[in-house]
């Protein structure tokens, strides 16, 4: 998380948490305070540090400071907020990402694999009833961050989810069509599961910063193709479907793949999923490189608009997500930090916060919300840190042994 500096006066010094800033020295430049002395400590070894200082007419301190809230006290905070933040149930989430992984273990059995294609297909129709009770779904996606082998599965799961979430806004007195893509979007990378995973990594340059070689290009550009022929061959008729696969990569100024489809000719399913997927490689390590905080990559998209994408969609997005998207450590104008817990669509600038350090560097006990007012004098300042893709332990089957015992 980003560090802040701040004047502390003597009287709040050894109430607050964080570092001295830079050496704290006399008129005669003798070092009273050395710069990097943890204040917890300094209050247990050198308690009259406050007095000495005032008689070398020193009255405040430079305070360095990361604000200790961590990501995981942020999801135990959550199941206490009222009112509540409502998320996708993770069970859900973590069978998904089970199956897909057996689908890719097994993508050289037919059978097999269109056993586990039909399951995710009844997985995905009960996703948009989730969705629409998620209210925010960056609090739903998931880290792939501590497990590399489920990462592309993970990836195709928080496509799916922020797929859905945008069809929803969009289209929201068309259910099938909503439904269609989230499956789009479950099984829009599946081509790749025909390549071992060293190669299509490769592909995508996630191994180099992104950079792709023009004969690994031509491999990474047909897993569309080959991603629709597999849904084909298991007998997916679903056209919204089909489009959302093959036209993912597709640009809005003509050129994308596999088609150079441009503008409106791109199918409304393939413009929902590219979005989704560009939002979701921005905030995850799928791709190697910088990670973007959901704000930065909100702020990515909207500078590619009308030539990688729809504008419709990447409004659809920001009026979804907001501009400081749900899960956002964020600075306050006043100096207090909190993270961001909700945005509602027409006041993306004033969402609701969850106060978790004073101005003074001290944590909150208990954390308090605050609702941000366009007539109140408290704003966004910037963004820390993104604290929105939460974690879950790997789905494990109960044995029927387990059940009967």
């Amino acid at each position: 998380m980003k560090k802040r500096v701040w004047n502390v006066a003597l009287g709040e010094l050894l109430n607050v948490e964080g570092i001295v800033a830079e050496d704290v020295v006399s008129r005669n430049q003798a070092v009273i305070l050395p710069g990097g002395v943890s204040l917890p400590a300094l209050r247990e070894t050198r308690p009259e540090i406050v007095s000495l200082l005032l008689k070398h007419g020193i009255t405040h301190v430079k305070v360095k400071s990361v604000p200790t809230i961590t990501a995981s006290e942020f999801r135990t905070a959550l199941s206490s907020i009222v009112p509540s933040v409502a998320e996708l149930n993770p069970l859900l989430t973590q069978i998904a990402i089970h199956q897909f992984g057996a689908i890719y273990r097994n993508i050289e059995d037919r059978t097999m694999r269109e056993r586990g294609i039909r399951t995710m297909m009844m997985i995905a129709s009960r996703l948009p009833r989730e969705i629409r009770r998620t209210s925010q779904i960056t609090l739903s996606l998931v880290g792939a961050e501590e497990r590399e082998r489920e990462r592309a599965h993970i990836h195709s799961i928080n496509v799916a989810l922020l797929t859905g979430y945008i069809a929803q806004k969009v289209f929201p007195v068309w259910p099938a069509f909503v439904e269609a893509c989230i499956r789009g979007g479950l099984f829009h990378d599946v081509g790749k599961a025909f390549f071992p995973q060293f190669v299509w990594e490769d592909a995508s340059g996630m191994k180099r910063g992104g950079k792709i070689f023009p004969g690994e290009a031509k491999i990474f550009n047909c897993h569309p193709l080959l991603g629709e022929t597999l849904l084909k061959d298991t007998d997916v008729r679903d056209l919204h479907v089909l489009g959302a696969v093959r036209s993912h990569h597709e640009k809005w100024s003509g050129n994308g793949v596999p088609d150079r489809l441009k503008g409106e000719d791109i199918p409304m399913s393939g413009r929902i999923v590219a979005v989704a997927d560009a939002f979701e490689n921005l905030t995850s390590r799928f791709l190697e490189g910088d990670v973007y905080r959901s704000d930065q990559a909100i702020s990515t998209m909207i500078g590619l608009t009308n030539s990688d994408f729809d504008s419709r969609i990447v409004r659809a997005l920001l009026s979804a997500i907001g501009l400081y998207p749900p899960g956002t450590v964020v600075l306050l104008s006043d100096q207090r930090v909190g993270i961001v817990l909700e945005t509602k669509e027409r006041d993306l600038l004033c969402p609701r916060v969850l106060i978790c350090v004073d101005a003074l560097g001290r944590r909150v006990s208990p954390f308090e919300t605050l609702k941000i007012r366009k007539e109140g004098n408290i704003y966004i300042k910037e963004a820390l840190d993104d604290f929105s893709k939460r974690k879950l332990e790997p789905y494990v089957p109960v044995s029927m042994s387990s059940r009967l015992g």
